[in-house]
């Protein structure tokens, strides 16, 4: 099993904190190769959540533009969280909910259903943050890069796994993984609580 701190034990990198995304430009990732595979998978696996059960409210936590919310169908109601200006005002231009916010530590609306695609590796302590959507959450969609190692990482990401370390960081919070795979290079994973 890999998991890799990729940050120095006992700081706090600047690309973790909510001002740092202040005056970045949005990525348009459902218009990009790679990306626009991995949220098909995501928004297929909420699909899935959603309807072999009676979950009908979706919260995409780090929703970006709101590329996968626009993905979901009708019968959900679905809002998001970034802490990016510029993804905020994106998101309105699809039609989708995106509201300003810090889902990590600020008070938010919770769902039955939770989305973390592409975030988990950007936070000081994925560990504690997954706990946080388990008890407040009924099922969890996630996606991180499958292939990132300590040296060969984004530059702004804080963490890495593998296929099993992914599924560990899940389940040590109380979730049971029911579907996984990957998507180009990133690993996709629905969990569900027990």
């Amino acid at each position: 099993m890999g998991e890799w701190q990729l940050f120095e034990p006992g700081t706090v990198p600047e690309c973790t904190r909510p001002e740092w995304y202040i005056g970045r430009e949005h990525a348009p990732h459902l218009e990009q190769a790679g990306h626009r595979e991995r949220l098909m998978v995501a928004a297929a696996y909420v699909a899935q959540a959603a309807f072999g059960t009676s979950l009908r409210t979706v919260v995409d936590l780090g929703a970006g533009d709101g590329g996968l919310l626009s993905l979901l169908g009708p019968g959900l109601r679905a809002w998001g969280y970034d802490l990016m200006p510029a993804n905020v005002d994106a998101a309105k231009e699809r039609g989708v909910d995106v509201r300003l916010g810090d889902a990590v530590d600020g008070d938010i609306d919770w769902a039955d259903i939770a989305v973390c695609t592409e975030m988990l590796e950007h936070l000081v302590d994925p560990h504690a943050f997954v706990r946080r959507i388990a008890k407040n959450c009924r099922a969890l969609v996630c996606s991180s890069p499958a292939d990132e190692r300590p040296g060969q990482a984004y530059e702004f990401h804080t963490w890495a796994w593998d296929e099993a370390g992914y599924r560990a960081l899940v389940e040590q919070a109380g979730f049971r993984v029911v579907a996984g795979r990957r998507s180009t290079r990133f690993q996709v994973l629905l969990a569900v609580k027990p």
